[in-house]
C-alpha cells in the first residue's frame, strides 16, 4: 500500500510518458467515463491539459503531459518547478509493445524522477507497463520483468510497477488503488471504510463490498472484491441508458452466477454500491443487508 501526506491543495496526479503511450486514453477512461471506442482516434496532447475531479469530497488535479520529446524536455527543464511541485502521484506510462521507444522513455523517466525528488520528495511513483494486450501471451512475463529491472529508479523514490491495458479491468484496478490511498487520508473516508469492514464482519455470508465512481473506479473495497469489478463496470456502462428510460426510478440490479449473487445499486446519485455473496445466502437476505448498508453509507457520505 502506498502512503502519502495530503495538503490543503488538490491532490496532483501527473500522467507522463512518451507520445502515443496511452496516457490520454487512460485518463479519459478512468476519470471521464469514456469508452474504449471513444479514445481510439485521440490526437497527441499539446503541451499539457489540466482538469479537476472531485471524489468523495477530495479534489484531484489531473495533469496530462504531452509526450513529444519537445514537450518533455520543457517539463523537466524550464517548467520543472511548476510541473513537479505538490505532486501526490506520478504515473509514468510505458508502451511495452513499442520496443524501439523504451530506451527513450527510460531516459526521460530518470530526468522526471530527479525533478520529482527535488520538488515533491514524498510523491509516489507508478510505472504502468501499458498495452499488454498487444504482446503475445508467452512474452508477457518476460517483458514485465525486463522492463521492471530496466526502469529501476536511480533516485531514492520507490517505484511500483503494474501491467495494464484499456481492454480489461487492470487500468481501473491500478488507478482505483491510487485514488483509494489518497482519499482514505480524510476522516470521512476512513469512517466509510470502517463501516464496510464492520459490515463484512457482522455479515459473514457477504464475501465483498465495493463502492465505485460512475466512471468505474473502485474508491472503497472490503473483502474479496476481484470478482466484482468486471460486472460493476458492465453495469455502469448501461446505467446512463437505464436511468434515462426510468427517470424517477431507483435502479437496483441482481446478477446470479452458479456460486455467487451480485447486487448493484446507486448511492449518493453518483456512486455505485456493489456486493457479492456466496449463494448459500438467500437472495432476499442479501438484498435486505445491502439495503441496510446503502442507508448507512448514504448517511456517512
Amino acid at each position: 500500500m502506498i502512503t502519502m501526506e495530503l495538503s490543503n491543495q488538490p491532490n496532483k496526479v501527473l500522467f507522463m510518458g512518451l507520445g502515443a503511450s496511452g496516457k490520454s486514453s487512460i485518463r479519459s477512461i478512468v476519470f471521464e467515463g469514456k469508452s474504449v471506442n471513444d479514445v481510439k482516434d485521440y490526437h497527441a496532447t499539446i503541451n499539457y491539459t489540466r482538469s479537476t475531479k472531485n471524489i468523495i469530497d477530495a479534489p484531484f488535479q489531473i495533469f496530462d503531459c504531452g509526450g513529444q520529446e519537445s514537450f518533455i524536455s520543457v517539463f523537466v527543464g524550464e517548467q520543472a518547478e511548476f510541473i513537479f511541485s505538490d505532486v501526490a502521484v506520478l504515473i509514468w506510462v510505458i508502451d511495452v509493445s513499442n520496443f524501439d521507444a523504451v530506451s527513450t522513455s527510460k531516459f526521460y523517466f530518470d530526468l522526471a524522477l530527479k525533478k520529482l525528488a527535488a520538488y515533491s520528495e514524498r510523491a509516489s511513483v507508478f510505472c504502468l507497463l501499458h498495452k499488454m494486450d498487444l504482446l503475445l501471451p508467452d512474452m508477457k512475463n518476460q517483458v514485465i520483468e525486463t522492463v521492471k529491472v530496466y526502469f529501476a529508479p536511480i533516485s531514492g523514490l520507490k517505484v511500483q510497477y503494474r501491467p495494464t491495458s484499456i481492454y480489461d479491468q487492470s487500468i481501473y484496478s491500478v488507478v482505483g488503488e491510487i485514488i483509494q490511498t489518497l482519499i482514505l487520508q480524510s476522516s470521512k473516508a476512513q469512517t466509510v471504510s470502517e463501516a464496510i469492514e464492520e459490515f463484512l464482519k457482522s455479515n459473514v455470508e457477504m464475501s465483498g463490498i465495493a463502492v465505485y465512481t460512475d466512471e468505474g473506479l473502485p474508491v472503497f473495497e472490503g473483502g474479496e472484491t476481484d470478482r466484482i469489478i468486471l460486472p460493476a463496470n458492465l453495469w455502469l456502462a448501461s446505467y446512463d441508458r437505464l436511468s434515462s428510460e426510468y427517470q424517477q426510478e431507483e435502479i437496483k440490479t441482481v446478477l446470479e452466477t452458479n456460486n455467487y449473487i451480485f447486487v448493484f445499486h446507486v448511492i449518493k446519485s453518483q456512486l455505485l454500491l456493489s456486493g457479492i455473496a456466496k449463494k448459500v445466502a438467500p437472495l432476499q437476505y442479501v438484498l435486505v443487508k445491502m439495503e441496510q448498508l446503502g442507508e448507512i453509507l448514504n448517511q456517512l457520505l
